[in-house]
């Protein structure tokens, strides 16, 4: 008994120890090992089909680069299947989020996403999983709007899409691919009903970026967001200088 007692304690100490070193880099192997998987396994397979709420507010917003929010939220709402969108009109403080967390799960919503527009004119958005609490922070480049693209101006199709991953090849790549993932249901088409060719969403990555002709996504961070209360666990950030270089930046094709 009391070496099964050492034998517990042990492992107890070495999960402890696991948890209290710091992550500093995006490629870390633990980088999302405190997130439970199990709710996101239940989208891959079709059990749940998620839901998605968008809204234009974020900490850092401007009112200097305003008119960037809509434009954003319209992109996202094209990308993300079965997603709605609620203008916040309050104060960004600090119980917002946990606002718009209830707000959500009132809606049955399996994620949240945050679009925002920095003080220095940078888009951004965070993807905030309802399921397990993973919070992704992304920076947008190269935006093209949807009307910019040669038959691209309407979703081709209500269909859900099929969606793609490549390069998500490390522990850290696989847990982003399927925090993405987790905003799509998984497509489902008879023989009769198939889908339209250009209804895929294909995501690609390169060294902390996603490519694409209308947004590139670069990969901030990860925080943990508590659902009950709304209050972030920092998990990795990396200051800036880690990720402001054009051969860091992550890439994703459109739809």
């Amino acid at each position: 008994m009391e070496e099964m007692m050492k034998t517990t304690k042990a492992g107890e100490e070495l999960v402890q120890a696991k948890m209290r070193r710091e992550i500093t880099k995006l490629d870390d192997e633990e980088l999302w090992a405190e997130f439970e998987p199990l709710e996101i396994d239940r989208i891959e397979s079709g059990e749940i089909k998620p839901k998605t709420l968008i809204t234009n507010c974020g900490w850092f917003h401007s009112p200097q680069f305003r008119e960037r929010g809509p434009l954003i939220v319209k992109e996202m709402l094209s990308v993300f299947p079965n997603s709605t969108y609620i203008k916040w009109k309050r104060r960004w403080i600090p119980n917002s989020l946990k606002d718009l967390i209830r707000i959500a799960k009132e809606r049955e919503c399996t994620s949240l996403v945050l679009v925002d527009t920095n003080h220095l004119g940078h888009d951004e958005i965070c993807i905030v999983s309802l399921l397990n609490g993973a919070a992704a922070y992304f920076r947008i480049f190269n935006l093209i709007p949807r009307e910019d693209i040669p038959d691209q101006a309407t979703p081709p199709t209500r269909l859900d899409p099929y969606v793609r991953m490549a390069r998500f090849a490390s522990q850290a790549g696989l847990g982003l691919s399927r925090l993405i993932q987790s905003l799509f249901p998984k497509a489902t088409h008879s023989r009769t009903n198939k889908p339209c060719q250009k209804n895929r969403a294909f995501f690609q990555y390169q060294d902390g970026f996603e490519v694409g002709p209308r947004f590139q996504l670069l990969f901030k961070g990860v925080k943990k967001v508590s659902l009950d209360t709304g209050s972030l666990k920092l998990i990795c950030m990396p200051p800036a200088s880690h990720y402001d270089y054009p051969e860091r930046q992550l890439m994703m094709p459109p739809l």
